[in-house]
């Protein structure tokens, strides 16, 4: 996709890219070394960054293009960045291109010097797309109307307005807080869950993920935007989806961890649950045979919900790499504890 980074999978760029040296200093004093882009859109990046801030780049778009590297810095995709981690030994700071870093938690938990950041507040607009794009979709039946403009048919059909109806967001993040923003301009309540429970600024109520099944009752839309950490594996089960309004709709744009598959199919067959939108899934890609595939009123998108032009990465690359050179706090650091 010309133009675009996919924090998911991307095409693999082939080729190394390097241009003239930057000097910079770090937290571990003067270093003169190439800043490291491993990434599957590595090429473009680089493309980017030289246009914004000349430099010692190099680009490689997959972890066995990698030869040994003595760079400090690397802004890559975590699977990649931890599968090259052996030939990296030197990397006193990660700056994630996903927003998800669950792959890099072991790595930074054995090595103390090491720094890691994440990616937020460039997701949320994007995400907020994917979600309303396809309740718009599947409430206002586009699809149908699509089929029946086929068929040469016109026959207005029985739409839901999502204004009036309410939705609960798991994680209230930088995304989560977005998603409700649009929410309420669409006139929906919202409900959010997240870790603490402590109010927050344009949701409706809030709620600890202790009390997650009182916060989802009734609900017509759950939204899941959760990272991948042990609280939230398998929390989106069979109680939870029993306890949504009938006929709700599941989205997940967070992490396919979060969802008991079998639950889930199981609640689409009985019809208690409308409908489900899945961006993400426990493997990727979602193997052949899953039966996701065959499941009725189960839409599956491969794991591109955010697809961030490669500018709005840079950004905060460009923002932690100034804040490094001064010795500053990074923003979006990484906490082992939580895995966020």
């Amino acid at each position: 996709m010309t133009g675009h980074y996919r924090h998911g999978f991307g095409p693999a760029a082939t080729s190394l890219l390097s241009a003239q040296r930057v000097r910079f200093v770090n937290m571990s004093g003067q270093h003169d070394t190439p800043i490291l882009v491993l990434d599957a859109d590595a090429a473009e990046i680089v493309a980017e960054l030289e246009a914004r801030r000349p430099g010692r780049y190099v680009a490689v778009g997959a972890p066995e293009q990698l030869d040994d590297s003595d760079a400090t810095i690397c802004l890559g995709s975590p699977g990649f960045v931890l599968a090259a981690a052996d030939r990296l030994t030197g990397l006193r700071w990660i700056q994630s291109t996903w927003a998800g870093v669950q792959p890099l938690l072991p790595l930074l938990q054995q090595r103390e010097d090491l720094i890691l950041t994440g990616v937020k507040g460039i997701f949320g607009p994007l995400m907020a797309e994917y979600v309303f794009g396809w309740i718009a979709a599947l409430e206002r039946r586009l699809f149908d109307y699509r089929r029946q403009q086929t068929e040469g048919v016109w026959q207005p059909q029985r739409e839901r307005s999502s204004a009036g109806r309410r939705m609960v967001v798991l994680g209230i993040g930088s995304i989560g807080r977005h998603l409700a923003a649009v929410a309420q301009a669409f006139g929906l309540e919202v409900v959010g869950v997240s870790r603490s429970g402590e109010p927050v600024a344009g949701i409706d109520r809030i709620y600890p993920v202790s009390a997650v099944l009182e916060a989802v009752a009734d609900a017509d839309y759950l939204v899941c935007v959760l990272p991948d950490t042990p609280a939230t594996r398998d929390l989106i089960d069979g109680r939870m989806l029993a306890a949504l309004a009938p006929g709700a709709m599941l989205l997940n744009v967070g992490r396919g961890t979060a969802v008991v598959d079998a639950d889930l199919v199981a609640a689409l067959e009985s019809g208690s649950l409308g409908a489900a939108v899945l961006d993400v899934f426990r493997e990727e890609p979602l193997p052949p045979l899953h039966p996701f595939w065959t499941t009725s009123n189960l839409y599956i998108t491969p794991h591109m919900a955010a697809v961030t032009p490669a500018s709005a990465l840079v950004d905060v690359f460009l923002d932690n790499l100034a804040r490094w050179e001064a010795g500053q706090p990074l923003r979006y650091q990484v906490d082992p504890a939580r895995g966020y």
